[in-house]
C-alpha cells in the first residue's frame, strides 16, 4: 500500500481492524488518535524530506501509517512507541525499523546518532513537555516535522506583538526557525479529534540565534515578564524576586527597553538582551 493513495474511509476501517486484532483501544490520556488522511501522509512527507536525512525518528508511530512511508527509504529509521503492543506490531511489520518500546520523555535522543530528522502526531496533553525535551535534545536534532494542536503551532511560531507570542514562542524561537504547515482537521483521525491539529517544522540549531550565556536565568527572565501579559514590564518583572525596582529600572535603561512596554512586545533579541542586563 506503500504511495498507494486511499480513501479515509478505507483507512478508518483498516485502523478499526488493526486496534480491534490488537486488543487496542485508544487511550485519551495518551492522546491515540490515528491518522487515517493519506494527503495528510503526504503532506507529512512533502514538508520533512525524510528521503535525505541521515537517520530518522518517529515518535509514536501508533498503526504505522507513516512508518510505511519512511520505512521504504533507505534511511535508518528508529520508532519510539509507549504501548507495547502497538511497538510489537510495528517491529513486525518493519523490521528494518529499530522499534524503541519505551516512552519518549524518558528517551536520550543522543544515544541515536546525530543530525535526527523527527516525526511525530503527537498527544495534545503532553506537546509542551515532548518540545522541551526535543530542544534539551537540540545538539543532535537537525528539524522536526510535528503533528500538534493548532492553536499550540500558532503559539510556537507566534510574532511579537501577536496574542498567541509568549514564553513558548520565545523558548522555542530561540533555538529553531519555525514554519507552520497545513492545518489537519479532526476528521483525519481515529477516533476523530476534538479540534484542529496543524502541521509545524522545526529547524533546530545547537547554540542559541542569540547571545544567552545563561540559558536558566534567560528562561526566568522571559517567564516573568508574561507572568501577568497585560502589566508593563517594569512592573510584571518584579515576579523575579530576586531583583529590587531600581535593578529592574537599570537593567530596562541599559536595554533600551521602554518599562512601559508589554512582554508581548519584545523581540527574542530584546529579551537575551534585558535577560543579560538583569544578570549583571
Amino acid at each position: 500500500m506503500n504511495g498507494e493513495m486511499l480513501s479515509a474511509e478505507t483507512m478508518k476501517r483498516t485502523a478499526k481492524s488493526q486496534l480491534r486484532n490488537l486488543d487496542v483501544r485508544p487511550s485519551k490520556k495518551r492522546g491515540q488518535n490515528f491518522l487515517i488522511d493519506s494527503m495528510v501522509l503526504d503532506q507529512i512527507i512533502a514538508i520533512g524530506k525524510p528521503e535525505s536525512a541521515k537517520k530518522i525518528v518517529e515518535i509514536g508511530p501508533g498503526l504505522g501509517a507513516l512508518t510505511e512511508r519512511l520505512a521504504a527509504l533507505p534511511v535508518p529509521t528508529v520508532a519510539i512507541e509507549i504501548e507495547s503492543k502497538l511497538a510489537a506490531e510495528i517491529s513486525s511489520r518493519f523490521p528494518a525499523v529499530q522499534v524503541v518500546n519505551m516512552d519518549i520523555l524518558q528517551a536520550d535522543l543522543k544515544e541515536f546518532g546525530g543530525e535526527l530528522v523527527v516525526f511525530g502526531n503527537i498527544p495534545y496533553s503532553i506537546s509542551t513537555d515532548i518540545v522541551f525535551h526535543l530542544l534539551e535534545n537540540r545538539s543532535v536534532i537537525d528539524k522536526a516535522i510535528l503533528m500538534v494542536q493548532r492553536e499550540f503551532a500558532q503559539r510556537m511560531a507566534a510574532a511579537p506583538g501577536s496574542k498567541q507570542y509568549g514564553s513558548l514562542s520565545v523558548a522555542v524561537q530561540l533555538y529553531c526557525e519555525c514554519e507552520a504547515g497545513p492545518v489537519v482537521p479532526g476528521s483525519s483521525f481515529h477516533p476523530p479529534a476534538n479540534v484542529d491539529s496543524q502541521i509545524i517544522a522545526l529547524k533546530f540549531s545547537a547554540t542559541p540565534r542569540f547571545d544567552v550565556p545563561d540559558p536558566r536565568w534567560f528562561e526566568r527572565v522571559v517567564r516573568a515578564s508574561f507572568h501577568q501579559r497585560r502589566k508593563m514590564l517594569a512592573n510584571s518583572l518584579r515576579s523575579l524576586g530576586s531583583k529590587s525596582q531600581e535593578e529592574i529600572n537599570g537593567a530596562l535603561a541599559r536595554a533600551s527597553i521602554d518599562g512601559t512596554r508589554r512582554a508581548e512586545t519584545l523581540s527574542i533579541e530584546e529579551f537575551a538582551t534585558l535577560a543579560n542586563e538583569l544578570a549583571g
